[in-house]
């Protein structure tokens, strides 16, 4: 028998798998497993640095309306995370290949600088790009009105009788925009036990989850592996260190997030002036505590109360901005004064700059007055209002939404498919798993047009399409 595996099995192949034997009989389970552990977070920290890790949804026009590709697009900030990967890679396989000599305490200490750095990401974006971050959430602000308790589509067999609105209006009016919630000062409003609050002053919100993608968790991963196996290794050289290393790690650690989080209450410090000086009558410094707060938090600027807030000193103090005129115009819509505010708002929506909080807040008024169109049975003249909604923001979920029911009804089945392919290719740019429920409406409205045609075959295709939908 052994003459045979020797005639079977090369001589070198069988001193390496008896090597390799050997080297596994020498090592303990808990080095086998630290091993294990290292080796897997080489390869899902490779693999995070290449892999998405935040994607927001664009549109790419092609040609005539309504056609085109949602693709993703990531905040530049990423490249500078994926390279710290990269560069930690690099140390970890230059000390095993005995490129440059390391000591263990560096080489524990750089998994555990880069497991930091990684969870300070969210903020990241938050701060260097308050655009995308605000286009995010937006994007799921639109959804959370789509399908939430009172939302337009049911999601729940709870909610089917709740409301007596959902039985007569098509679609509810659009909600504010608002990226995070900062804190205050008043011990009795800080709310310390509402815990996801707290963790908004990070970046971590529930748009931010939406948009995450896999890059980031597989790098998080990769290095609490790296840090598991390196941690390993330095307690099993010197007993008793990472006891001592644990208060350490925990002072850095709460340092930087207090750092993290001061600009939030930096920010809440100003817009509590601004307010008192309202109330005192001094606009011109009640601007100046404005602007004082988004230069320490940019992403201020891109919430829409805060831009109606200054639209309304600006206008007090007849000043010809941007900010003045949509108040104006939010103003002429409160009051009921609606065809006025909408011919201000169409003129205006010409000159936004695109992807401002501008443009979102005169998107968001006129598809609020597409929807009372809607709703009162005038199609025509919703139909012109959404898709000129559409053409300012190609991504909008309730206003493909609301379009999609508005081209069902006027019989205008070309537009409805391009609608709802639209519609699943931004939808795979969000998490959540209620999305289902928005994109099988879509094909129950393709059903009931291709109905309206007398083409039963492709309607049932539509149904039957509905009802398996992937997550």
């Amino acid at each position: 028998m052994k003459a045979i595996f020797q005639r079977l099995i090369p001589a070198g192949c069988l001193r390496r798998c008896i090597s390799l034997r050997q080297w596994f009989a020498d090592r303990s389970l808990p080095a086998l497993l630290a091993t294990a552990a290292g080796f897997f977070g080489v390869v899902f920290l490779t693999l995070g640095a290449f892999l998405p890790w935040f994607l927001v949804a664009e549109f790419v026009p092609a040609g005539a309306p309504f056609e085109g590709s949602v693709r993703g697009i990531e905040p530049g900030v990423t490249w500078i995370f994926r390279l710290l990967c990269l560069a930690v890679i690099g140390v970890a396989g230059g000390v095993k290949l005995r490129l440059f000599r390391a000591s263990s305490t560096t080489s524990l200490a750089l998994p555990a600088a880069l497991l930091l750095t990684l969870l300070l990401y969210p903020i990241a974006v938050l701060h260097t790009s308050p655009g995308l971050a605000a286009r995010t959430a937006w994007l799921w602000n639109q959804h959370d009105q789509l399908t939430g308790y009172a939302g337009d589509i049911y999601t729940s067999q709870e909610v089917r009788d709740a409301t007596w609105q959902q039985r007569i209006l098509v679609v509810n009016e659009p909600l504010d925009n608002r990226i995070f919630k900062l804190p205050t000062w008043s011990p009795a409003n800080l709310e310390w036990g509402r815990f996801f609050e707290i963790t908004e002053w990070f970046g971590l919100s529930a748009w931010f989850s939406q948009a995450l993608s896999r890059g980031w968790v597989l790098a998080v991963a990769g290095t609490l592996l790296l840090l598991l196996a390196r941690g390993r290794e330095r307690e099993f050289a010197e007993p008793g260190y990472i006891r001592r290393a644990v208060p350490v790690s925990l002072a850095v650690t709460f340092s930087v997030l207090a750092c993290a989080a001061l600009p939030f209450f930096t920010a809440a410090h100003f817009l509590t002036r601004a307010r008192d000086l309202v109330r005192a009558g001094d606009y011109h410094a009640a601007l100046t505590a404005l602007d004082r707060a988004a230069a320490v938090l940019p992403a201020v600027r891109e919430d829409g109360a805060f831009f109606l807030q200054v639209g309304r000193l600006e206008s007090e103090l007849n000043l010809p901005t941007p900010a003045a005129e949509f108040y104006r115009a939010f103003r002429l819509a409160r009051d009921g004064y609606t065809q006025q505010a909408e011919a201000a708002m169409l003129a205006a929506l010409a000159n936004a700059e695109p992807r401002s909080v501008w443009q979102r807040e005169l998107v968001k008024g006129l598809l609020a007055r597409a929807i009372s169109e809607l709703n009162s049975g005038q199609a025509s003249p919703a139909i012109a209002l959404l898709e000129t909604v559409l053409a300012a923001d190609p991504c909008n979920l309730k206003a493909n939404y609301v379009l999609q029911i508005a081209c069902a009804r006027a019989g205008r089945p070309e537009e409805l498919q391009l609608l709802v392919t639209r519609l699943k290719q931004t939808y795979r740019f969000l998490n959540t798993p209620t999305k289902r429920s928005v994109l099988a409406s879509g094909q129950e409205l393709l059903a009931a047009a291709e109905l309206q045609r007398d083409r039963p075959t492709p309607a049932l295709a539509h149904l039957r399409n509905s009802k398996r939908l992937p997550k």
